[in-house]
């Protein structure tokens, strides 16, 4: 019960139960700010720390999407000591972690985006026409040691472009901390691997949305 006490607590000091946003949000680091874009819009519709797209673009033109692997060059490795523990002793053990994150969340997001209610036609293809390219950077991930009652954190970065023109079409990111359940003397705390399989929904549902919420634009604007 101490342990269980303990988490309860460090989550919210944390303020990330149920799979709320980090209560400082991360420093965005190159892979988003080389975009140029504000990375501190956020469209209200979305459930990220931040999201934008360029009100300039057709997103119905678009009906391919290529998705990349999660990349690892943007992960602050410097905080790996948070993960410190007998499983993770080292840097090195560290980095093996999340690269084996990495791989799930890839996993995840082609899972997501192979979905039959995707509006995209996932692709491996850069050269058909109207398609994207999703590219996805871990750029947070602190892997908890149940014996110390320490809580998961992991966070991301997200940018689109046109397959063609590489124009940015949007970028998103988010920070976020565990949901913890509790019943009876059981505790359950969502590890970073289902962190990351409901951002990979996430980013398919808001491609939707930014979908869907055009069409609707064009309709109540033809009546």
């Amino acid at each position: 019960m101490r342990a269980v006490l303990t988490v309860i607590a460090a989550c919210i000091a944390f303020s990330s139960c149920g799979y709320e946003h980090a209560v400082v949000p991360a420093t965005p680091t190159e892979f988003l700010t080389s975009t140029g874009t504000d990375t501190k819009a956020r469209i209200a519709r979305l459930p990220f720390e931040h999201s934008w797209r360029d009100p300039a673009v057709n997103i119905t033109d678009y009906k391919n999407i290529v998705v990349r692997p999660v990349t690892l060059r943007h992960l602050n490795t410097d905080e790996w000591e948070l993960s410190k523990s007998a499983g993770i002793p080292d840097r090195k053990a560290f980095e093996k972690r999340a690269a084996t994150l990495a791989q799930h969340f890839t996993r995840q997001l082609d899972i997501a985006f192979s979905d039959p209610i995707c509006v995209f036609y996932k692709t491996a293809n850069t050269t058909k026409p109207n398609t994207l390219i999703l590219e996805v950077a871990l750029t947070h991930a602190h892997f908890p040691d149940k014996a110390l009652s320490q809580i998961p954190v992991c966070g991301f970065e997200a940018r689109v472009r046109d397959a063609k023109t590489g124009k940015l079409v949007s970028t998103a990111s988010d920070r976020r901390g565990p949901d913890i359940h509790l019943s009876g003397t059981d505790t359950h705390i969502t590890d970073n691997e289902e962190i990351c399989s409901i951002w990979a929904r996430q980013l398919m549902e808001a491609s939707n949305k930014e979908i869907f919420s055009n069409v609707r634009r064009k309709i109540i604007a033809m009546d």
